[in-house]
């Protein structure tokens, strides 16, 4: 969780009552305070305060992961992160973060896809059969039918529920989806020579 997170909210001993706790103005945010599952904005790093960059703490590791995986395996690397910055793309590709096991979230996922290639991150997706609660089987095959047309595509789910692998299902899953992810690493690779987007594209081959 490189937003970075935290199951505690700020500090275990507060935080500072200052301009950079409670801005003027404060984003639509969980739990409504920018210290909400993450650490105080006043905490010190290395170049400024957390407040300043917090936002630059995926792309900074997304950065130092890519270089060094080149050093080691001698070609590009395969990074995902769930947290993002402007020019990510051009070291790792994105996961849209927890979601629930439900149609209202699958279909969300589509604009979320979508707007991320639009902002030069051509390799995301999101969790198939939805991540939190509980899926039925009717869900989880409609969401791998969708996530064979997403550019990244898995299946996951939180500690405990029920196990969602396509092979888990007692209905056969339909013909195109396995013929869409066997095109989807191309449609990748030429997106990130030529800037398009990997969804749109999938989308057109298909129709």
């Amino acid at each position: 969780m490189n937003e970075p997170s935290s199951f505690v909210n700020g500090s275990i001993n507060g935080c500072p009552d200052n301009n950079l706790e409670n801005p003027p103005y404060v984003p639509d945010v969980t739990g409504g305070y920018l210290r909400s599952h993450t650490v105080c904005m006043t905490g010190k790093l290395y170049l400024s305060s957390h407040y300043n960059l917090h936002s630059l703490y995926g792309l900074t590791e997304a950065i130092a992961t890519h270089s060094a995986l080149i050093k080691v395996i001698g070609k590009r690397p395969f990074v995902i992160s769930r947290s993002t910055f402007p020019s990510h793309g051009h070291y790792a590709g994105h996961w849209t973060g927890d979601i629930s096991s439900n149609w209202n979230d699958m279909y969300y996922t589509i604009p979320a896809i979508m707007l991320f290639n639009m902002y030069g991150i051509p390799l995301v997706g999101a969790d198939v059969c939805g991540f939190g609660g509980a899926t039925s089987e009717e869900l989880c095959v409609r969401w791998t039918q969708l996530g064979s047309f997403y550019p990244f595509m898995r299946n996951h789910n939180a500690w405990k529920q029920l196990v969602m692998a396509p092979t888990d299902c007692r209905r056969k899953l339909a013909y195109f989806s396995g013929q869409t992810m066997a095109t989807r690493s191309t449609f990748v690779t030429r997106c990130t020579q030529k800037e398009e987007e990997v969804l749109k594209l999938v989308i057109w081959h298909h129709y």
